[in-house]
């Protein structure tokens, strides 16, 4: 059977599939209650509170084992900062890495001028109080700033375009519909015929 027609065969069978799965699938006021606890899942999962919880533990040089206890990251892992140093870094990456900030709208040039700004401020931070955090390896000043820049960063990309909000409500729409999106088949041209 030529590669083509396989390819339609297959699709039509996959839709007529779904068809009847739908036929069959639990009515809408039944699954609003499905929908609402897949999206509470996800919320929960890219929870940006966890994104910061996890930073700061790192920067402690632990991390959470598989039953929720914090445990050193390796056998050689020290904390990057004392408790001051740990209580400025979090505020830093609580004002920056969370819902309001993820829910927003933001264009690439505000988060250009945002990373600019919160860079200058971390840098200057750092080289004026390194000693005060309890810094005693002057390489770890990188890897605090690190941390904690590539972090807000990405956060402040997922706001890019309201890229969270749409990511969302397509899974809203695909929860609903109860069936995942089935890909495109590219559709041949005349010289297609011709290539092997």
């Amino acid at each position: 059977m030529d590669r083509e027609i396989q390819e339609q065969f297959d699709a039509q069978a996959e839709l007529q599939r779904q068809g009847i799965e739908a036929q069959q699938g639990v009515y809408a006021p039944q699954m609003f209650e499905q929908v609402q606890q897949a999206q509470a899942v996800l919320v929960e999962q890219t929870n940006p509170r966890k994104i910061v919880e996890t930073i700061i533990l790192r920067l402690q040089g632990k991390k959470k084992n598989s039953q929720g206890d914090e445990v050193p990251i390796s056998k050689f892992s020290r904390p990057k900062l004392n408790e001051k140093g740990i209580e400025k870094m979090a505020f830093i990456l609580d004002s920056h890495i969370n819902q309001n900030v993820i829910l927003s709208h933001l264009d690439e040039q505000e988060i250009g001028r945002i990373m600019g700004s919160l860079s200058d401020d971390l840098v200057d931070n750092l080289a004026l109080n390194w000693r005060d955090y309890g810094i005693k390896d002057k390489t770890d000043l990188d890897d605090v700033n690190n941390s904690i820049l590539i972090n807000v960063f990405l956060a402040l990309k997922r706001a890019e375009g309201q890229n969270e909000k749409n990511w969302l409500g397509k899974i809203s729409i695909e929860q609903i519909s109860g069936m995942p999106r089935f890909p495109k088949i590219k559709k041949s041209t005349f010289l297609d015929k011709f290539r092997l």
